[in-house]
């Protein structure tokens, strides 16, 4: 693709596409209990479960962002699947499926989402500079979602790799204004052959 967004029909009916496998599984244990840790005798730790309302109790945080603006804001999702041979990284298997199931969970909050798919580097700097200089007043927060190859401190474009502060940092305060005192969520799904995870 061009730079131009996907569409929905793009990652499949409802996100599933033939042939294509969820690469990442989810830790679903969190929606069932509410695990805390504690040391036994010997120093070994050991879950407990605090799942009964007696054993926990809500707290209302003491700073909280203001979530009424007219709209929730825009959400980008970066799916690079396929990179140029020069770059050593294999296809993405599975990420069709992972940000059409990312497209459905952010639509149902209320976010703006929009999907671009095989971005080089300078594709992708484009894009979030475009959209850190959109007028974002009427919205409560901004999301990116990156979804590629990529080592530590690093994500690859379909053509090589860049820092991944070069993108977040064109969200700071002196350069997107419209989004100061709002939040701007990052979250980047990697693959790399050194493991390494980023949340």
């Amino acid at each position: 693709m061009s730079g131009e967004p996907a569409q929905p029909t793009d990652v499949g009916d409802e996100g599933k596409l033939s042939g294509d496998e969820t690469d990442a599984k989810p830790d679903r244990r969190g929606r069932f209990l509410l695990f805390g840790s504690k040391k036994n005798k010997d120093g070994q730790t050991r879950e407990q479960d605090y799942s009964s309302e007696s054993h926990y109790r809500i707290v209302s945080p003491t700073f909280q962002y203001k979530m009424s603006h007219q709209r929730v804001g825009k959400c980008i999702i970066i799916n690079n699947k396929n990179f140029d041979e020069k770059t050593g990284m294999n296809v993405r298997n599975g990420t069709d499926r992972d940000a059409g199931e990312l497209f459905k969970c952010f639509k149902s909050l209320g976010f703006d989402v929009f999907i671009y798919n095989d971005q080089t580097c300078e594709k992708m700097a484009r894009l979030l500079k475009e959209a850190s200089e959109e007028d974002h007043s009427d919205s409560s927060c901004f999301a990116c979602i990156l979804l590629s190859h990529g080592e530590e401190g690093m994500i690859y474009g379909t053509d090589g790799a860049m820092p991944i502060k070069t993108m977040t940092s064109m969200f700071r305060g002196d350069m997107c204004k419209s989004l100061v005192g709002k939040p701007k969520l990052f979250f980047i799904q990697v693959q790399s052959s050194e493991d390494f995870i980023y949340k």
